[in-house]
């Protein structure tokens, strides 16, 4: 075995190299339908065995005391049905350096044979735990000569990977020019959508009266529009990710704002904030949304897009929404001296958009879809949440008691309290519930129910089987969950289990949950039935294969970035309803029901590939947890 070994990113290099000069079968093996997601196969390291996809690893690396297992798959359904593989009775965990052999076992057959439900398929696990030692390595099936992609095992294994996944966020501002040496090449344009300084009431759109500087902030997903009501399910998270692990966010992200003395990701998360506080009227009340009024897509590269752009009518929705982030803002930003002006004028800010809310009728149908293209209204329901969660913020903020009472009275609607285990939907901004039994004056038969019932959902079948045989790739959802933006929920299962680990450690079975974390975080990078890594062109982080045509209007389809999208972008995920006209992509088991494409109408890939910042948002809070010295 030869010892020569690629940097990882010279691989990347390599690997755009025979993007561009190699034919289907090197590296995108099996890529037969315009959708189907890319595989490696052959010799794509040089010095290294080929490579076959039925081997699946988290393509970054592992941590070296956690639980490490390959999974190897034998389709049965689904587009790769056809395939077929076997492994030997031996497999073996190699290191790249050297070719030495570090770990051998018998693979274990999974489920005594059967088929498992969400994927189709059936494997095996191959469990190398033992290797712990810091380096770089593969798993090597010797009766077949293939093996896995390389990974790497370290304890600092994904802090390059954060900072690029927090550099997604810097790639979505708006009103800002992406420019060397911050923006690399070819990820690089003008300002983008300085129409917002010009913005006009949607209800008004000849009246120059209404015009207002709305510019600024990040665009909401792949579309360019901007949405205060969907913000709490992407400030909340970012702000307690940063709270619950600050070592690991330094002052060297690569951003603008690098080297000011305070954290990237705060920088970051305050260029939406100043945008946001933009969205607010004098009186207090926060306009619902902001955006173009056609479908009709603009030119590119984006800062030719000169549309005129419009904002929505003042909304209780987006009002509290904003009341809650703002209010959480300040109690961040107040802890830096530098920011004490900036989270003193959140707070005012926060406390007059709950005054406007609740001197207001709630209203559940006032986006009326002129504006594209999402839906910014919010039901009773809700609100009644969002209620608890913002009057938490606001009690902890200023300890008004009047907001305690609205958070007693409310905080039991949230899902996490009602439903039979704690919901891994809206669990970014439900965080607040766990804030609160930190909080020095908070009742205690509150905090305590609340953490009793954390504890007691890590117990529950519908938060984690209590056996091996629920999921083949070892990150279980219910099926129901396999829907549009189902990535979501993947990274709440995950943050579930980490709110666990640093909230109720005395009363759950810490390794399991802290492993049911980790698995999640695993299915992102690659230990899933498509053996892709959810983030967009992540080669020079140490992927092989990862996700290269997203629909954003920045990368679509007929713009030249459409197969090079900027790198750390997550995607939507399966989607089992999906309801475009790629027929096969209806007839997919619930985790293979993806496709790496981004073709708009009729093909809908945004319901399969479109990014979010609220995605986003909850993979870096996982993320964020199993970074430097202080993972969980």
């Amino acid at each position: 075995m030869s010892s020569f070994r690629l940097r990882r990113r010279d691989r990347f290099s390599l690997a755009l190299a025979l993007i561009a000069l190699a034919p289907s079968g090197v590296l995108l093996a099996g890529t037969t339908l315009r959708w189907q997601v890319p595989t490696a196969s052959g010799i794509t390291v040089p010095g290294l065995p080929p490579v076959t996809p039925r081997i699946h690893v988290d393509q970054f690396g592992y941590l070296p005391d956690e639980q490490k297992v390959a999974v190897i798959s034998d389709p049965q359904k689904g587009f790769n049905a056809e395939e077929s593989y076997t492994p030997g009775p031996e497999l073996q965990a190699r290191r790249v350096s050297d070719g030495a052999v570090v770990h051998l076992a018998a693979p274990a057959l999974f489920n005594r044979g059967k088929t498992d439900r969400a994927s189709g398929d059936h494997g095996w696990w191959f469990d190398f735990s033992a290797v712990r030692e810091p380096g770089e390595y593969y798993v090597f099936d010797s009766r077949s000569g293939l093996r896995s992609h390389v990974f790497r095992i370290a304890p600092e294994v994904y802090a390059g990977v954060l900072r690029t996944a927090v550099r997604m966020f810097y790639y979505q501002r708006e009103a800002f020019a992406h420019r060397p040496p911050y923006a690399e090449a070819p990820w690089i344009d003008d300002a983008t959508y300085l129409e917002d300084r010009h913005a006009r009431f949607v209800h008004a759109k000849n009246d120059p009266a209404t015009e207002r500087d709305l510019s600024g902030g990040w665009m909401d997903a792949g579309d360019t529009n901007k949405y205060p009501s969907f913000l709490p399910e992407v400030i909340h998270p970012l702000l307690y990710a940063w709270a619950e692990n600050q070592a690991v966010f330094g002052d060297d992200f690569g951003l603008p704002e690098s080297g000011n003395g305070l954290p990237d990701l705060l920088d970051e998360v305050k260029w939406e904030l100043d945008w946001l506080v933009k969205m607010q009227d004098a009186d207090g009340g926060v306009f619902l949304k902001l955006g173009h009024i056609d479908y009709a897509g603009g030119a590119w590269p984006l800062s030719k897009d000169n549309r005129p752009r419009y904002y929505a009518p003042k909304a209780s929705a987006s009002t509290l929404a904003t009341a809650g982030v703002l209010a959480h803002a300040a109690r961040v930003y107040g802890r830096f001296p530098a920011w004490q002006e900036f989270a003193v004028g959140l707070r005012e800010r926060a406390e007059r958009a709950w005054a406007w809310y609740r001197s207001h009728p709630r209203a559940f149908n006032l986006d009326d879809g002129e504006i594209k293209s999402g839906d910014a209204d919010k039901n009773s329901a809700e609100h009644d949440r969002w209620e608890a969660i913002t009057a938490m913020h606001l009690w902890a903020l200023t300890g008004k008691p009047e907001y305690h009472a609205v958070f007693q009275e409310r905080f039991r609607t949230l899902r996490q309290m009602k439903e039979r285990a704690w919901s891994p939907y809206e669990s970014g901004q439900a965080e607040a519930l766990l804030d609160y039994t930190r909080q020095s004056n908070a009742d205690p038969k509150t905090a305590q129910r609340i953490l009793g019932r954390l504890a007691a959902s890590t117990r529950d079948a519908r938060f984690m089987p209590q056996d091996d045989s629920a999921d083949l790739y070892r990150a279980w959802m219910v099926p129901t969950a396999y829907h549009w933006g189902s990535n979501l929920v993947l990274a709440g299962y995950g943050k579930i289990a980490v709110d666990a680990l640093a909230y109720a450690p005395g009363e759950i079975d810490r390794p399991r949950v802290r492993q049911r974390a980790l698995d999640a975080l695993h299915a992102f990078h690659g230990v899933n039935p498509l053996g892709l890594v959810y983030l967009s062109n992540m080669q020079r982080d140490g992927a092989e294969v990862s996700a290269m045509r997203i629909y954003h209007d920045w990368f679509s389809a007929q713009s030249p970035l459409a197969a090079m999208p900027a790198p750390g972008y997550v995607t939507g995920g399966p989607n089992s309803n999906y309801g475009g006209t790629i027929a096969a992509l209806t007839r997919q088991p619930d985790t293979k029901s993806y496709g790496d494409f981004n073709e708009a109408h009729p093909e809908a890939s945004w319901e399969l590939t479109e990014p979010a910042i609220y995605y986003q948002a909850m993979y870096v809070r996982l993320l964020a947890s199993f970074v430097g010295a202080n993972r969980r």
